[in-house]
This record gives C-alpha cells, structure tokens and sequence, in this order.
C-alpha cells in the first residue's frame, strides 16, 4: 500500500495558499509534491494536496491518506454521499463551498483510500514536513531541503535523515532527490513508435489514454525498463537520452 501524506496552508484565508504532498512508495522511496495559489484558502490547499498526490499515484494502487484536516476527513469519509444525493446542496439548500474541488477528489480517490487523520503540530514527521512545504509555499519562499526517511517497520520507528536536497521543480512541483541506489519508480510509454519516460503517471496516464495501441508500464529499477523495452521489441538504447 502506497501511503499519502497531505497538508494545506493559508497566509491571511483567504489568501497566498500553499499546498504539500508526501508519497512514501513501497517503503523505498519518499517523493514530495508541493505548489502555490496567488489567492485561495486553507481549505482548498488542503483539498488540492489530497488531489495532486492521488493524481500522482497509479488508479491500481491501494493508498493509505494521512491529513491533520477534519475538513478534508469529515467532507471525503461522511458529507460527500450526502452532497451528491442532494445535487452538490447543502442542507441549507445552498451549493457545496468547494465543490470543484471535491469533485475532482472524489474522482481521484475512488474505492482505493483509506483515510487517517492524526493531530497536527505533535511531533509526527511527516505531517511535520509537509507543514513545512505548505507554508514555505505559501509565504512565497522555495522549500528548504528535504528529509529523506529511513523507514523501519513501524511508522512510529520512522526517523529523519538528511537529504541530498530538490531538484530545481518544474511549474511549482518539486521532487525529492534521492540518494543513489534507492529505488525509483518510473512510467514508460510507446505511442506511435515514440518512447518516452515519465516521472509521474499522471504524465503517463495523459499521453496514453484513448490511443489506440498505446503502451505503458510502471518500472521500479533500470532492469525492469531494459526488460519493459525489450518486450516491446526495441533495442537497449532507445532508453538513452530520455
């Protein structure tokens, strides 16, 4: 099980809202996720972490969702069928605040999530990180360099350790660098004879769907992309330059 953690931030709510996404993947990999919105509330960057964080796990996966926000917990586990039995309407008759929002979670979630709340600001490491890149994003600031975990077998074992820091994100997300030789996770595509190598399956996801003889695959180590490729009938070195 993939496990999710999430966090949301507010300077002013309404205000510079920044939003936080941990994916801890198969207890080998940590990858942090994390943007800004010029004006938005707390609620929403609470909401918007959950979703690009599920968007970025595959729809196969079961995934364990971690949030220190009732609102995100309460609105997803008990107000939405009720939202949707009534036309997204609140027992007030009036619309649903945020219900862009829950709608694109509720589409992203599924039946795959179990939910988890844990009380915010109390020494968990990973709420406490994501706080941390929430609010730098907020304030307008480049979050500092990351921790990566050392994953034991319980979560309350977990301890951090420094890491080897960002790489220099794209369109405000931001991915952690890991160390080598800890396994990465990587989605292949074959489209028209094209190959390309994306780091997320959103990415993926967008360049195959609705293409006829599309092709795509999840690769945890170089060895399963050689053998992914291979088995597609191209040469070893079509990986190189990707």
């Amino acid at each position: 099980m993939v496990r999710l953690i999430t966090d949301g931030a507010c300077e002013g709510n309404p205000g510079p809202g920044g939003w936080a996404a941990i994916i801890l993947w198969d207890r080998q990999e940590v990858q942090e996720l994390g943007g800004a919105e010029a004006h938005t509330t707390n609620n929403r960057m609470e909401l918007r972490a959950a979703i690009e964080g599920l968007r970025r796990i595959p729809p196969g996966e079961q995934v364990e969702v971690t949030t220190d926000s009732q609102y995100l917990l309460k609105g997803i586990t008990q107000w939405i069928q009720r939202w949707k039995k009534n036309g997204w309407l609140t027992t007030q008759k009036r619309e649903v605040e945020n219900r862009d929002l829950w709608q694109a979670l509720d589409q992203a979630a599924g039946e795959r999530v179990t939910w988890v709340w844990v009380k915010g600001h109390a020494g968990n490491v990973y709420n406490e990180r994501a706080d941390k890149i929430a609010s730098a994003f907020a304030q307008g600031r480049k979050p500092v360099p990351g921790l990566r975990m050392e994953r034991q077998a319980t979560p309350e074992q977990e301890q951090p350790v420094p890491a080897t820091g960002f790489r220099d994100p794209a369109q405000g997300v931001l991915k952690l660098d890991l160390s080598p030789g800890l396994a990465r996770v990587s989605y292949l595509s074959l489209v028209r004879g094209e190959l390309r190598r994306h780091s997320t399956w959103a990415e993926c996801q967008a360049r195959t769907t609705g293409v006829s003889g599309a092709k795509f695959k999840k690769c945890r180590s170089v060895q399963e992309e050689t053998e992914t490729i291979k088995g597609w009938g191209l040469p070893k070195d079509a990986l190189s330059g990707l």
